[in-house]
């Protein structure tokens, strides 16, 4: 990314001045009731053009005049990005009831929301007995689907039918990171026609989108981007090698630009993105992890654990998992988003690390999930409970990706730890989201493809080393290399210690003396010991069958 980029955004400050704004919180929602106001709710943030348009559109001399009858609120996504689950997609512009419910909303453009806000009033102020009732019965019908999803037994709706439905149902037109990932994925499981052209495609037009000059730059999208790419680049050498250039400037652009000087990565350049946010750090860490797995540069993964490691050891709030931002000091608790894909972020340090700290900072944080966020039959809730200091209404949210990428991380554990009570979490949720799953858009790209890693049998490789993590070692270290750059669909990768890791040796029956070995493991049945990386691949290929092949040129790729 050139050195000169300097990334189009408009922050909070931006925004016009000339309506009273106020904050997201429990005040604005006092006001609201005690005056007998409806809320105008705007919810921006820094994209490409869409910010222009709200910003002009909150500049209008006829909204100004609309304006004293409102209590206004404005809400910056990338600081409350909960806000933007409850109404958006964002940018938008709402009226709300006192109460936070929604009866009208309008696009970020003047007209429209000038007569948003003319017909809102109109209804306030004529039929608000009506809006009130439409606003109840709204929160009622919520509240029994809710309800109802206690009663929806776990796996029913779960069956391998759903990835070839996906197939069918994903638009040529949807292209971001999650669907570069989809395809890649379906291109090994089912061998589609074309897939894995449009996985590169795709991946290497999200990054170049995300680093092109003028772009609005943020680490969670260049983090999203790099990941989807260094799955890409880990199988396929020329693949790597025409977009390396790219990549060497999207990681020079995070480190540069967006590095924090204690680690940690900002979400945008200042003053727009001066705070370091911890899903967005974590999302920047794991595309640096995976791209230095992937190009072989230890320097661009040794950043990414930077990362991870601020966000452990300078943003964690105990038992109640991550705070949301640190500028300076931590602050406010952290919302779902910030606690999955800091799991997220630690299992993809330990696959690759081999540090064994990083996995149990995931199962310590995987529990603080479980206990504070998870619902039998819900699944992942964003919720006000425990997390007063957000401003966040009482009706708790079930963000749909969110909760996928969570199953994905309790699937993760699962097969790390062979602890059956992560694949039930992992299980349930996914069968809590289920229901609907068609219209849910490009994000029904992750959930098919979570599924599917759900039901399939995948390789797990266990590299037994000798010597603690970060020594040299002219076998191990060549198995687990190997195994990171598997032609397969998916896998789970793991060096463990004849000192650290003997009960989960045991659990899996294979001899806890021998190391420098590795084994292709799915559950808890094991290859014989292996000590080549040409023998390793293919025991993993032979795995799954049919479904992920490997030549002989992939082969000599990986040897």
């Amino acid at each position: 990314m050139p050195d000169d980029l300097h990334a189009v955004s408009l922050s909070s400050t931006d925004w016009s001045d000339a309506l009273p704004w106020r904050a997201w919180d429990s005040e604005a929602f006092d006001l609201a009731r005690d005056s007998a106001r409806p809320i105008l709710l705007v919810i921006g943030g820094a994209w490409d053009g869409a910010d222009r348009r709200l910003h002009d559109a909150l500049a209008d001399a006829r909204l100004r005049a609309l304006a004293e009858r409102f209590v206004t609120v404005r809400v910056d996504v990338d600081e409350r990005p909960d806000v933007a689950v409850r109404y958006g997609p964002a940018p938008v512009v709402l009226a709300l009831t006192p109460e936070g419910e929604p009866f009208d909303r309008a696009e970020p453009n003047a007209d429209a929301v000038v007569m948003l806000a003319t017909s809102a009033l109109a209804r306030w102020d004529g039929d608000r007995g009506d809006v009130l009732n439409e606003a109840e019965t709204g929160r009622i019908t919520r509240a029994a689907e809710r309800a109802a999803g206690s009663y929806r037994r776990a796996g029913s709706s779960l069956t391998p039918a759903i990835l070839d439905i996906t197939l069918d149902l994903l638009p040529d037109t949807e292209e971001s990171p999650e669907v570069a990932r989809f395809w890649r994925y379906a291109h090994h499981r089912r061998r589609t026609s074309g897939a894995i052209e449009r996985a590169r495609s795709i991946a290497t037009t999200s990054l170049r989108r995300v680093s092109r000059p003028g772009s609005v730059c943020r680490g969670s999208d260049v983090g999203d981007a790099l990941l989807a790419v260094s799955e890409l680049a880990r199988e396929d050498p020329e693949y790597a090698e025409a977009t390396r250039e790219t990549v060497e400037e999207a990681v020079a652009f995070l480190d540069a630009a967006l590095g924090d000087s204690a680690g940690g990565i900002r979400h945008a350049l200042p003053p727009a993105g001066a705070p370091v946010y911890a899903d967005s750090s974590a999302r920047a860490a794991r595309g640096l992890i995976e791209a230095g797995a992937a190009f072989n540069r230890r320097d661009w993964t040794a950043r990414g654990m930077r990362a991870i490691e601020f966000i452990t050891y300078r943003m964690r709030a105990g038992e109640a998992g991550v705070y949301h931002a640190w500028d300076g000091l931590p602050r406010v608790l952290g919302l779902l988003g910030d606690q999955v894909e800091t799991l997220l972020a630690l299992l993809t340090a330990y696959e690759v690390n081999g540090s064994g700290s990083y996995l149990e900072h995931a199962r310590s944080l995987a529990r603080s999930l479980e206990r504070g966020w998870w619902e039998r039959g819900h699944g992942f809730l964003d919720t006000a409970i425990g997390h007063e200091e957000l401003g966040l209404l009482d009706e708790a949210v079930i963000p749909f990706a969110l909760n996928v990428a969570a199953a994905e991380a309790n699937l993760w554990l699962a097969r790390l730890t062979h602890d059956d009570r992560y694949l039930d979490v992992a299980t349930e949720t996914l069968a809590a989201v289920a229901p609907g799953f068609e219209g849910r858009g490009a994000a029904v790209a992750s959930f098919a493809r979570v599924v599917d890693r759900l039901l399939t049998a995948e390789p797990e490789v266990k590299v037994v080393g000798e010597y603690p993590v970060g020594e040299p070692d002219g076998v191990v270290d060549p198995l687990h290399r190997a195994a990171l750059r598997l032609p397969v669909a998916a896998r789970t990768v793991q060096r463990l210690s004849l000192a650290e890791d003997t009960g989960l040796m045991r659990d899996l029956g294979v001899p806890i003396d021998r190391p420098r070995v590795a084994y292709v493991c799915a559950g808890r049945d094991c290859s014989a010991p292996i000590t080549d990386a040409e023998a390793l691949v293919a025991a993993a290929v032979a795995l799954v069958g049919f479904g992920d092949t490997l030549d002989d040129e992939d082969s000599d790729d990986l040897d």
